[in-house]
């Protein structure tokens, strides 16, 4: 049983690996779905063979973190937005408690190391085709990344969240480089895996992984020449001096290799003038809200836009994410969220530093050999954590399965890093560990049934959305209908539905089919709106089913309540306009265009704007003076 739990876990590690690489849940559903069966047939178990005793309190600070999450997205005010953080924090948490239990003896722990290995050359493949032309390139066929940009992002959609990946595997082949189990060609053959997996971070561009990389290096370097001192001090000098070396021709011939690239995004995009510092101010005001337990589970979505910084250039698109991990926690989950992290993050580092000074001073005396997994995979989790730690002030890759779920593995290496009979003794909390148990129990349970219902609500609202590319309106309505049956209460697909209802909707049609795709479509819309009311495209897409069903005060109140929560935005005022002129109240509409004109926030570009629709205004007015004329 064991065996088997060990295979789906590592199955489902590599088909997170290779879909859940992006915010949205859509192609994190597999993993969720091996996840949660991995996690209930370890509960069906329920005594594992554990080869090493885990940290109790290691246990208890990722317990106390994740039931906080969890009840946090349970009491958020809009459940499809806390759902990602919800069944991301499930699958991490399932994650963790399986590497630190069932994956506890080394060689169990190699297989999560192949995995990552595997799932790093398939990302550089990926990119390769990417960096050959095919920037838009999607493991999974009929989508393309939506990133814009030359950067490759692997099956990433964004190159930043393949570096953290790429980053967080290049020190685990570090560690297994120096101080595992291997022959001379085997470690320089990682040598030259480490190597191209640097070169991989460097082709991403991403400045901020490139910091998390020399901090995460730094961090390994110190606790090998730490270990090195207190073991081998008579090669203390000489690896100083050849590390010291080794280093700084890495980071010069990577950086000369990417000079002309790294310029150029410095060219495009210089850090002097980055947007984040405007996004953070956003963040910020959002947790003055509710700075202690913050907003809710990614109600950035909205705050990012609610709350925009006036100093951002019409044409900067919506944040979205704080792109701070730190700042996002205390927007979205306030001072208890981020404490119970820091908590958390602190704990385990520390259980890893730990047993580094252990081994140097117990078991390296009774062993008289630096060649160990476990020794291996704690440095190598370590200078991951730091690299991760350090790129999460600038990035958000936290908020991705793939990244998050390989960052619980690491954690999980470190909770229980191998300690034997003769370690320090430590505190034993009977109890946590029954209620991690049962936390991950809860957690699998909800992994699969999430998967097998509200997945399957995602596949056929994907489905739909590729007919409605393909202008299938009919089949797109047809699998939306689907989805609504299997999720009612999705906020998302019902405005997708009443959308579909106006597509559908046609002169040609006869006049009770016309008032029937309007009745459906508000019906669907004002459900929208009641579950998630922060969405200032969801009040206005409310606002016209409400015009076109002549309920025009209704419809005034709905771009009202969107006008506050996207108080910058030309869109608001745009539809205000269109309002008052489709009702012929000339005046306010043109006032209100006007006033669009003045919007921090402009439309996207090649999409209507205030400047089309008071030019439609103007030729009305017009055709309307010159009937009045003739008359």
């Amino acid at each position: 049983m064991q065996k088997l739990i060990l295979g789906i876990f590592l199955i489902a590690l590599l088909v997170t690996g290779m879909l859940g690489t992006e915010t949205r849940l859509l192609f994190f559903w597999p993993g969720c779905l091996l996840l949660g069966v991995a996690g209930l047939l370890a509960a069906v178990r329920w005594r594992l063979r554990v080869s090493f005793p885990p940290n109790d309190l290691c246990l208890l600070s990722m317990l106390l973190f994740a039931l906080y999450i969890a009840a946090r997205a349970w009491f958020s005010p809009v459940q499809d937005w806390a759902r990602e953080d919800f069944f991301t924090l499930c699958g991490a948490l399932v994650a963790y408690l399986l590497t630190a239990t069932a994956a506890s003896h080394p060689q169990a722990r190699m297989g999560i190391v192949y995995v990552l290995l595997a799932l790093t050359a398939g990302n550089l493949a990926a990119g390769m085709i990417q960096f050959g032309g095919r920037w838009d390139f999607h493991l999974v066929p009929g989508f393309a990344r939506s990133f814009q940009g030359e950067r490759i992002g692997g099956f990433f959609n964004n190159p930043n969240h393949l570096a953290s990946f790429l980053s967080m595997a290049m020190f685990l082949g570090a560690g297994w480089m120096l101080f595992g189990r291997a022959a001379a060609t085997l470690r320089l053959f990682l040598g030259f895996v480490v190597l191209t997996i640097a070169t991989g971070v460097a082709l991403t561009l991403s400045r901020g992984a490139l910091i998390g990389a020399v901090a995460g290096a730094m961090v390994f370097m110190l606790l090998a020449l730490a270990l090195i001192w207190k073991t081998r001090r008579e090669l203390f000098k000489w690896l100083l001096l050849g590390g010291g070396v080794l280093f700084l021709l890495a980071v010069g011939i990577l950086y000369k290799v990417n000079e002309e690239a790294i310029e150029k995004r410095e060219a495009g995009s210089p850090i002097t003038s980055d947007i984040r510092e405007r996004i953070w101010s956003s963040a910020m005001t959002q947790h003055l809200d509710s700075p202690l337990i913050g907003a809710g589970s990614r109600v950035f979505y909205s705050g990012s836009i609610q709350y925009r910084d006036p100093r951002m250039q019409g044409w900067e698109g919506d944040a979205l994410f704080a792109h701070n991990e730190y700042l996002q926690m205390l927007a979205d989950y306030g001072w208890a969220g981020l404490l119970l992290l820091v908590v958390m993050i602190a704990t385990h580092a520390w259980n890893g530093a730990v047993f580094t000074r252990w081994f140097a001073a117990v078991k390296f005396q009774r062993t008289g050999s630096l060649s160990s997994i476990t020794l291996a995979l704690v440095l190598g989790s370590l200078a991951a954590l730091t690299a991760t730690l350090a790129h999460a002030v600038v990035e958000f890759h936290w908020h991705i399965p793939a990244v998050a779920i390989t960052g619980a593995a690491l954690l999980g290496f470190l909770a229980n890093p191998g300690f034997d009979a003769d370690a320090p003794r430590r505190i034993k909390l009977p109890v946590v560990r029954t209620a991690m148990k049962l936390a991950a129990l809860a957690a699998s349970a909800a992994l699969a049934f999430g998967a097998a219902s509200w997945g399957a609500a995602d596949f056929h609202a994907a489905l739909a959305m590729l007919a409605t590319k393909k202008k299938d309106h009919a089949t797109a309505l047809e699998r939306l209908l689907r989805a609504g049956d299997v999720d009612p209460h999705s906020a998302a697909i019902l405005y997708q539905r009443g959308l579909c209802y106006f597509d559908n909707w046609s002169p040609k049609k006869s006049p009770p089919e016309q008032k029937r795709l309007i009745a459906a479509a508000l019906a669907d819309l004002q459900r929208a709106c009641e579950l998630n009311p922060l969405s200032h495209h969801y009040q206005l897409a409310l606002a016209d089913a409400l015009d076109a069903s002549a309920r025009h005060e209704e419809a005034l109140a709905a771009i009202q309540r969107a006008l506050k929560l996207a108080p910058l935005h030309e869109e608001p005022r745009v539809a205000l306009g269109k309002h008052y002129h489709n009702l012929r109240q000339f005046e306010k509409a043109e006032d209100a265009y006007l006033c669009a004109r003045t919007a921090s926030a402009m439309n996207p570009a090649g999409t209507a704007n205030w400047r089309s629709y008071y030019e439609q205004m103007l030729r009305d007015t017009a055709f309307l003076a010159s009937k009045g004329a003739k008359r």
